[in-house]
């Protein structure tokens, strides 16, 4: 009941505590019309691998240097980095996730220190396409209570 509760408090908070900030772009010009920007291009060679992708930065933002800067704010910007983030996490979590329950599953086949430097590949492929649903197993395993440790099992400094 504990952790049902802990988890609806963070989401409330996460989601009610920290107020929208609303930022103005005032420093950022299109990089057409950035003098440092349009130096940059005349002083560049012409070749494939700097006239095709400098038409392209000439419809983002530039700042005093002359550089294209990212401004997220429209959605459709938000999504493009919002995209390799999600996908970043559910690989590091899946990963993760294999990892753990493997350990999981040969500590309940016997020899798991053998199992830990012989890796039993049949067990480990078998982990990994479960592994694949890692974030609905983590929620599962969150609320039955099985992914966080008892305060009795946790061991204490004798300090």
């Amino acid at each position: 009941m504990k952790q049902i509760f802990a988890l609806i408090l963070v989401i409330f908070l996460w989601l009610n505590v920290v107020p929208t900030a609303l930022a103005e772009n005032t420093t950022l010009v299109p990089c057409a019309e950035s003098s440092a920007f349009v130096e940059r291009v005349q002083n560049a060679p012409d070749s494939y691998y700097t006239t095709k992708p400098l038409k392209a930065y000439s419809r983002l933002l530039c700042g005093e240097d002359g550089l294209p800067h990212l401004v997220l704010d429209r959605f459709s910007l938000a999504l493009d980095v919002l995209t390799p983030i999600v996908i970043f996490l559910y690989i590091a979590g899946w990963i993760g996730w294999t990892g753990r329950s493997y350990l999981r599953t040969i500590q309940k086949l016997g020899s798991p220190e053998e199992k830990e430097i012989f890796i039993d590949l049949p067990v480990f492929v078998k982990c990994m396409i479960l592994a694949f649903a890692w974030p609905a197993s983590a929620v599962q395993e969150f609320l039955s209570g099985e992914l966080v440790a008892k305060d009795e099992e946790i061991p204490i400094s004798i300090r």
